[in-house]
């Protein structure tokens, strides 16, 4: 499932900045290696990034694991051009043989076994109803391995839900996350990323977001019901201050509320 973009910039320009302002292939990348081998007490190999984008974290993967592949999937053209600009063609030739980016449908394209499945950046809440959500799930635990898992990030809290904007200042850009409408009875909402750089030059709705904001429990539910058999569902420690320390486990009881939260989900294929 592609995303949208608008015409101000280049393509590389506005996919530069987007990896910028809210990506960190080389944190998730370790989380999912830590992760996997905690659960099923061996290496992971091969992962796949679905709505990989310009699969950033495909090339961080083959980077961090010597003998590993990784392979991307995404409609847009867009980001795959860019993928294969900035990432594919940067790494060494040995590694660059162990990455493949196709374009296609994540719901329908032909899966080869693999021990990791990803779908970050919460790109699977473009599926808005449930049929077509447990739909993909099925097929991506089909094209697990046993003992393989499924790991999806999730976006919560009051202010997920709030209408308005968010600006976030990167020193050199800055970038803003606008909830333009969000229904309280579907979760469809309607989001936009803006960017300011240099000199005022501003580049509006560069990416925008037709979701619909899946919870937990639901999330949860549909996992289970397409045959995982067990569903981690990760948090982050706070310090003694109240902050957040980057440090994820799996809580044994209730969790407070925050006024916005992203985490991860682990689904372990039988």
């Amino acid at each position: 499932m592609g995303r949208r973009v608008a015409s101000a910039a280049t393509d590389l320009d506005r996919f530069d900045l987007y990896e910028r302002a809210v990506q960190d292939p080389a944190r998730d990348v370790r989380v999912l290696r830590r992760w996997f081998r905690r659960l099923q007490g061996r290496p992971a190999r091969d992962l796949r990034e679905d709505f990989c984008g310009t699969a950033a974290l495909c090339a961080a993967w083959v980077r961090a694991v010597p003998d590993g592949t990784a392979e991307g999937i995404d409609l847009c053209p867009q980001a795959l051009a860019a993928g294969r600009a900035r990432h594919r063609s940067a790494l060494p030739p040995a590694a660059r043989a162990r990455i493949r980016l196709r374009r296609g449908d994540v719901r329908r394209v032909r899966r080869g076994p693999v021990d990791l499945t990803c779908a970050l950046n919460f790109s699977y809440c473009a599926l808005h109803e449930r049929r077509d959500l447990l739909a993909y799930v099925r097929r991506v635990r089909r094209g697990l391995r046993p003992g393989g898992l499924f790991v999806l990030d999730v976006l919560g809290g009051p202010d997920a839900m709030r209408e308005g904007v968010e600006r976030y200042d990167h020193g050199t850009f800055a970038h803003e996350w606008e909830i333009e409408r969000f229904c309280a009875l579907t979760h469809r909402m309607r989001a936009a990323i803006h960017f300011e750089l240099a000199g005022g030059r501003r580049l509006h709705r560069a990416f925008t977001y037709d979701w619909r904001l899946w919870t937990v429990p639901e999330l949860c539910d549909v996992l289970h019901e397409a045959g995982f058999a067990r569903v981690h569902r990760l948090w982050e420690r706070t310090g003694r201050d109240g902050a957040f320390n980057g440090v994820l486990y799996e809580p044994k009881g209730p969790v407070p509320n925050e006024d916005l939260w992203w985490t991860y989900l682990l689904a372990e294929r039988p």
